[in-house]
C-alpha cells in the first residue's frame, strides 16, 4: 500500500506531494525528492516543518505518523539568516525546514529588532532587495540551493488596510 506525503525543499517552488510504500525507510523520502530535483538523496536531510533536528533516514514511515505533516529534503543542515531592516541587520540560525513566519516572529521580537507590537503584525520577509512579501508557510530552504548556506531578507511593511471598502 502506497501513502502520500507533503514535501517541500531544495529545488522545489512549492509543497509537492508524492508517494512512497507504507513502512519504507524515511531515505526514500529522501531519494524521491533528489530524483524529482536534480541531487543524490545520499547528500540530503530529512526535517519536518519547523524541526530543529533531521531525522533518522532508517526510521519506518507509516501513513498515521505522517498525516499532515510537511517534510523538508535539503541539502543543508541549517542556514545561517540575516534580516535587514532601516540600516541594521540581525542573523540567526535556522533549519532549512523553518517557515517563514517563524522568521518573521523572530525578526520582529525581542532577540531580533523588538519591533513596537501594534505594528508588528503589518512585517513582513522578502528577499533581500525585493519587495515582494514571502508566503508565511513557506519553508526558507525553498529559496536557497546547496552549497550556500546564508539567505538574506529584509523586513519590510506590508499592505496596511485604510478601512475604506470597495
Amino acid at each position: 500500500m502506497e501513502i502520500e506525503l507533503l514535501v517541500e525543499g531544495e529545488g522545489l517552488a512549492d509543497v509537492e506531494m508524492i508517494r512512497i510504500a507504507d513502512g519504507s525507510p524515511a531515505r526514500e523520502i529522501v531519494t524521491a525528492v533528489g530524483k524529482r530535483c536534480g541531487f543524490a538523496g545520499e547528500e540530503a536531510f530529512l526535517f519536518i516543518e519547523d524541526g530543529a533536528e533531521p531525522l533518522d533516514l532508517e526510521v519506518l514511515v507509516t501513513g498515521e505518523e505522517t498525516r499532515g505533516k510537511v517534510h523538508h529534503v535539503h541539502r543543508v543542515r541549517e542556514i545561517e539568516i540575516v534580516v535587514f531592516f532601516q540600516a541594521q541587520h540581525k542573523e540567526k540560525k535556522f533549519p532549512p525546514s523553518a517557515r517563514v513566519q517563524r522568521v518573521l516572529d523572530w525578526a520582529v521580537g525581542k532577540e531580533g529588532f523588538n519591533i513596537d507590537p501594534s505594528i508588528a503584525p503589518e512585517m513582513e520577509l522578502a528577499l533581500h532587495g525585493q519587495t515582494k512579501p514571502l508566503p508565511k508557510n513557506a519553508h526558507i530552504g525553498r529559496y536557497i540551493r546547496h552549497p550556500h548556506h546564508r539567505l538574506d531578507f529584509d523586513l519590510i511593511r506590508g499592505v496596511v488596510p485604510n478601512g475604506t471598502s470597495k
